[in-house]
């Protein structure tokens, strides 16, 4: 396809630097694909939203729906499948369903001796409730505190509100290391297959082609894989997910188109353990 000519196609996001992240690694696999394709499709310019505090998913997704948004970077669900054009193609990898636990120092010793789910389940456990994470540990049967923003987890489990926090393993080493009082646990974590992808306004088809398309060229030279080891490939690291047990969920809130991606996509673990079971079953 030709380049196109003209102004640069203008795309209006919300993506800011999550607690923990210095930059927005959504924007900046948004960023990726965009210029992958000016050859194809032309110029671009983003048009950020202000950034807002306490912004919710749910409002996220409503703006998306509502156009204020052209395009958004969320976990995938059944229930969000409806808000916008999907792009199928997990950003983290498949880990933010990777979920590590994170508790008050002062109890690491006791909450390391987790050995099974049903163990697992006794804990006191806290999810935002925004997020499709405390969804999934409740379809499976594991009470959870909703609590409404990620900033005030730490301040709750000093207080005792809960036993452990569940963070995904390409953040939680980014948020932790700045509270000295909590610490990641090392010897467990809770697993369930999940994607986390861009979804578009529905007004907006021309930019779902072209993100597509983009998706296309970074699985084809590598380009994705080394900027999400650059930004995040630290923390995986840091996890040692594989000398870890792994406790594994269900997600029926998991679209199924979501998991036929193409396979370099995935962290190897995550096809290993998780993808590849259900794909064959």
């Amino acid at each position: 396809m030709a380049a196109t000519k003209g102004e640069p196609v203008t795309v209006q996001h919300d993506m800011q630097p999550l607690q923990g992240e210095a930059d927005s690694f959504p924007l900046a696999v948004l960023t990726l694909l965009m210029d992958k394709t000016i050859a194809s499709y032309g110029p671009y310019q983003f048009e950020a939203l202000p950034p807002r505090d306490s912004i919710t998913q749910s409002r996220t997704m409503l703006e998306l729906r509502a156009g204020s948004l052209d395009v958004v970077a969320s976990m995938n669900s059944l229930a969000r499948e409806a808000d916008g054009i999907q792009v199928r193609g997990c950003l983290r990898r498949g880990l933010n369903g990777l979920r590590l636990p994170v508790c008050l120092a002062s109890r690491q010793a006791e909450l390391e001796g987790i050995k099974d789910l049903a163990q697992a389940k006794k804990l006191r456990v806290a999810q935002v409730s925004h997020w499709p994470d405390a969804t999934v540990l409740e379809r499976n049967a594991w009470p959870v505190q909703r609590i409404q923003r990620l900033g005030v987890f730490d301040a709750m489990l000093e207080l005792g509100r809960f036993d452990v926090f569940l963070l995904a393993s390409d953040e939680a080493f980014g948020i932790v290391q700045a509270l000295p009082k909590l610490v990641v646990l090392k010897q467990w974590l809770v697993a369930y297959p999940s994607t986390f992808a861009f979804m578009v306004n529905h007004a907006r088809p021309e930019l779902a082609k072209r993100l597509r398309h983009g998706w296309k060229l970074v699985q084809a030279d590598g380009s994705f894989e080394a900027l999400h080891d650059k930004a995040v490939g630290w923390q995986v690291r840091q996890a040692h997910l594989a000398e870890r047990r792994w406790l594994i969920l269900n997600n029926p809130d998991q679209p199924p188109p979501a998991l036929l991606q193409d396979a370099k996509l995935w962290h190897p673990l995550v096809r290993q353990r998780l993808i590849e079971p259900l794909l064959k079953g």
